[in-house]
């Protein structure tokens, strides 16, 4: 079930991609554009299950991320994680505390930076909303990306989002990028 965030959220981005391409002239341009959507499974350690025991929990995910390309090594971009489940984390700044999430949405402002020629790493700022709290994040990764056709690219990556005074996750994705 997709949240009313996460619905405008896409919408916005959405928008501003087609107006933008819109805008270009029928000549062929230098895309710097790119529209990303993944699949994933987003890991969380500080798990609790019904009987209140700690796990490890595996849920599944997925990825939308806009970004723009500033020159052959800089990026910036809107990388939103979905995850499709409710659970409750253990909440490592307050002791015996523990957390409901249910179908959080995790939207990051990042930057990334193209190290080599399939390789990035990805640095960010976001927030984790949920219907029970919000929390903010600072968000890592890095992603491996192939050209498989004109404007095209099959994409992969690893991010970890430290939740501050809450909890952490990472999420292992793939999926495709159409570049505008």
């Amino acid at each position: 079930m997709i949240t009313k965030k996460a619905y405008l959220i896409t919408v916005l981005l959405l928008t501003s991609i087609w107006i933008t391409h819109a805008q270009g002239t029928e000549q062929e341009k230098e895309k710097k554009h790119s529209l990303q959507f993944l699949l994933g499974h987003t890991q969380i350690l500080e798990s609790v299950n019904e009987n209140g025991n700690k796990n490890w929990l595996s849920t599944p995910s997925f990825e939308l991320n806009y970004n723009y390309e500033i020159n052959e090594k800089w990026a910036i971009g809107l990388h939103t994680d979905i995850v499709l489940e409710d659970y409750s984390v253990e909440n490592y700044s307050k002791e015996n505390s523990v957390i409901e999430r249910s179908t959080p949405i995790a939207p990051a402002l990042v930057a990334s930076y193209k190290f080599c020629n399939h390789f990035s790493t990805l640095v960010g700022f976001g927030g984790e909303f949920s219907k029970e709290e919000n929390f903010t994040l600072f968000r890592l990764g890095i992603e491996y990306s192939y050209e498989f056709h004109e404007n095209w690219e099959l994409v992969s990556n690893i991010t970890n989002d430290l939740k501050i005074n809450a909890y952490n996750s990472f999420s292992i994705g793939i999926g495709v990028a159409r570049k505008l």
